[in-house]
């Protein structure tokens, strides 16, 4: 059973989910940079450090050379490092990052963000972590640019104190750091944390994009549309290793702030919905019976969005058939879930009949479908085409 609470497990998960760069901040000398280059040999990663402060922005973004030919341009080539990190388990250690000129920070918006350098993109098996000192203590520090900032999810470095009191006595061979390692399926816990957030938004619309005023705090979390993204994948992750709720928390908090994750906890804490099972039996006892389906429908619009987010989550990723989509029962008790809501929620109805339309078991059962639901979907296809 691996550890829920050990010190910088946050970091470690997120570390792993290739999509959300984390970024631990601490003093000089509390074993950040060999404790990561631990974690890399523990996973059986390649690590290859980048120092920003040591690079030129093209040594990090690319080196532009023209291209000759019937319509000549430039095309930028990666770097070694870059090439190198193409195939292979590979680690990317962002190191001292406080202590990056404005030029290379810019070079690694894309690099962080997108797994871009130059023209090439980094596989996405590729883990990304930064780590820095905090600019009053780092050499020649400076604080984070905002949209660099924006990119990462902040976190406070946790010394182990007890792994490194057993390292100094026994000669210096310190333990493996202690972490969860992700569950290869751990993706599955992304759309109820992706609902929820979008439902909390639905709540408090204020809360979506809130710059600083503070240049200061500009450089650390705030919440935007992208930061509130990688906080429900964050989310996602703690929830796959079955970490504890305030785990979740401060990952939430790493990409949008304090403040306004607090607000989303309570937000969340609150709602007290449906359970989504209970709905799924009550519509296939129902359908079986051929008698109509009542269900206990919350009379909040946000509350409406969490509970069809979490139906949605259930019948998509668990209890599936052999071939790995949802059995023709389940498929239909929750479409007949949806036409029941559909009838006083069809806005929420809407946002979340897509996903559950695509996950359809075969053709056929879409001609079993209530016809309320086949209008939900119909305004799915409007949306799009309009689009």
């Amino acid at each position: 059973m691996p550890c829920r609470s050990s010190p910088n497990l946050i970091f470690w998960t997120v570390a792993q989910t290739g999509k959300v760069t984390p970024l631990v901040s601490g003093p000089p000398g509390c074993g950040k940079s060999r404790t990561i280059e631990a974690f890399a040999r523990a996973m059986s990663r390649q690590c290859y450090t980048l120092i920003g402060s040591l690079r030129e922005p093209a040594d990090v973004g690319g080196y532009p050379y023209p291209v000759h030919g019937e319509q000549p341009y430039m095309a930028v080539m990666p770097p070694k490092w870059a090439q190198d990190c193409q195939h292979g388990q590979w680690l990317l250690f962002i190191d001292e990052l406080t202590t990056c000129p404005p030029a290379v920070q810019a070079a690694l918006l894309g690099v962080i963000a997108e797994n871009r350098v130059g023209d090439a993109v980094l596989p996405d098996t590729v883990w990304k972590l930064a780590a820095c000192n905090p600019p009053e203590c780092a050499a020649n520090g400076s604080e984070l640019e905002p949209p660099l900032a924006n990119r990462l999810c902040h976190l406070t470095w946790e010394t182990d104190t007890d792994a490194w009191q057993r390292g100094m006595g026994n000669t210096l061979d310190f333990p493996r750091p202690s972490f969860a390692t992700l569950p290869v399926d751990w993706e599955k816990c992304i759309g109820r944390n992706t609902a929820m957030v979008g439902a909390f938004h639905k709540h408090k619309p204020g809360l979506l994009e809130a710059y600083p005023k503070d240049r200061a705090k500009a450089s650390g979390a705030w919440p935007s549309i992208r930061s509130w993204t990688n906080g429900a994948i964050c989310a996602a992750a703690l929830e796959a290793i079955d970490a504890e709720p305030l785990l979740r928390y401060r990952a939430v908090a790493g990409c949008v702030g304090e403040e306004a994750a607090l607000e989303f906890q309570t937000w969340e804490q609150s709602l007290d919905l449906p359970d989504p099972e209970t709905w799924l039996e009550l519509a296939e006892v129902a359908r079986s019976a051929g008698t109509p389906l009542y269900l206990d429908i919350p009379a909040r619009c946000d509350r409406v969005m969490a509970v069809l987010g979490a139906l949605v989550d259930r019948v998509k990723n668990y209890n599936l058939a052999p071939n790995g989509k949802p059995t023709e029962a389940r498929w239909l008790a929750a479409v007949d879930c949806f036409a029941q809501v559909a009838k006083c929620w069809l806005e929420p109805a809407i946002a979340a009949a897509g996903s559950l339309y695509f996950a359809v078991p075969h053709a056929s059962a879409i001609l079993k479908a209530p016809a309320e639901f086949n209008q939900v979907v119909l305004e799915v296809h409007k949306n799009v085409m309009a689009a």
